[in-house]
């Protein structure tokens, strides 16, 4: 059986061997694997983006291909983060609680409510048996036992709340920012604070590079730091506050802004763009060898060596995309849908059977998909007339 780290290591969590996306025949049929381990865990989507580098994708086909139906959907108070998934339990961030319930049931095992005001959640995620939650309320963060929901550790922000959640398995650190432009680097096991440095706009979103830890914030920047001591690589101004943050192989950040651009800067060249297209992505992308998935107004797949675009698929709302295998998961206003990575059967745009299957969704999908256990995960927003929100796990038909 493989250690832990080793699982984690897989999942594209650990030794990320970035250089280690296979390529066979471009487009029409890549095989992406990690160094170091042949079968990633299926049961695990453990950071908002699945792993450091902010992918949005697992290599292996641990989602549903061809069609879904209901595992289980339960009623929530409404979503206010996105899913995650580890060791069999899926945790549900809503606008009350963090509920975690059992991925094959949805029997809810524990909550945490924060108490009086109760919680409203902005980040999950899961490192080490320990469930990492930031909230808009003190405590700020939250160490939580990922079986019981105890509370190991809290971590306080004066004034402004924190905001995104990273977590470096590899060297075990726990990255996180708040409203202030204040980014910290803490202890996972004790939330002993290592250090910190200020930026320039409430930080929206962190991803790992190497060396790079990458920080987009509210007000347009975006800056590479050393993670071991905050320590400034390089910085670069977006026209708009940074939603969607990515990073991949040999390469600087992908950065989205709401309505576009998507850019992609260089950190070998102090941030200078590459490249830039008037695509957008709400909340993440999904990077899978050289395509790199955006979900603004459509799903469009960029080519990630210098933007342009592959195919295109349907409406899409403000639902972070994910992937899996040879398959992308995207969502419109009331539906989610699963299409084929390479695009279907073309030429250029123009594409048949990109389609797989599209499912009837009560609400309106936000925050983004989780995908493990065979399933994708997807929360949903009621309110027009008797619709309620809703937690879904889909799984294959």
């Amino acid at each position: 059986m493989p250690s832990r780290r080793q699982v984690l290591a897989g999942a594209g969590l650990g030794t990320l061997g970035l250089g280690a996306v296979a390529l066979d025949g471009g487009l029409g049929g890549f095989e992406p694997y990690y160094d170091g381990e042949e079968n990633p865990d299926t049961r695990w989507w453990p950071q908002p983006t699945f792993d450091r580098i902010g992918s949005c994708y697992n290599p292996r086909p641990v989602g549903p291909q061809n069609g879904v139906t209901e595992r289980w959907a339960i009623e929530i108070t409404g979503p206010s983060a996105r899913p995650v998934v580890a060791d069999g339990r899926a945790y549900l961030p809503t606008a009350t609680a963090l509920r975690a319930v059992d991925a094959g049931t949805g029997e809810e095992l524990w909550r945490e409510d924060g108490g009086d005001p109760p919680m409203w959640p902005r980040t999950v995620t899961v490192h080490d048996d320990t469930v990492y939650v930031t909230q808009v309320d003190d405590p700020a963060l939250l160490a939580l036992d990922a079986e019981t929901g105890e509370r190991r550790w809290t971590f306080d922000e004066d004034e402004y709340g924190l905001r995104p959640l990273l977590v470096d398995p590899e060297r075990p650190t726990l990255f996180t920012g708040d409203g202030a432009g204040t980014v910290y680097a803490l202890d996972p096991g004790t939330g002993e604070r290592r250090w910190q440095r200020r930026v320039f706009g409430p930080v929206s979103a962190l991803v790992q590079s190497i060396p790079d830890l990458v920080v987009g914030t509210d007000a347009g920047e975006v800056y590479g730091l050393y993670p071991s001591d905050g320590r400034g690589l390089w910085r670069h101004g977006v026209p708009g506050p940074v939603g969607a943050l990515a990073t991949a192989n040999g390469r600087g950040a992908f950065v989205s802004t709401f309505g576009g651009p998507t850019v992609e800067l260089e950190s070998t060249r102090g941030g200078h763009p590459k490249w830039s297209t008037d695509v957008w992505s709400a909340d993440s992308f999904v990077v899978a060898g050289r395509n790199l998935f955006a979900a603004g107004h459509r799903l469009v797949d960029l080519d990630v060596r210098g933007g342009d675009r592959q195919w295109t698929g349907g409406e899409t709302t403000q639902c972070g995309p994910a992937g899996a295998g040879d398959t992308v998961y995207a969502a419109s206003e009331e539906r989610v849908t699963g299409y084929a990575i390479r695009g279907g059967v073309g030429v250029g745009g123009l594409r048949v059977g990109a389609r797989r299957w599209s499912y009837p969704v009560e609400g309106r999908p936000e925050q983004g998909f989780a995908v493990a256990d065979g399933a994708v995960f997807v929360l949903t927003e009621g309110g027009r007339e008797s619709e309620r929100s809703m937690a879904y796990a889909l799984e294959g038909a």
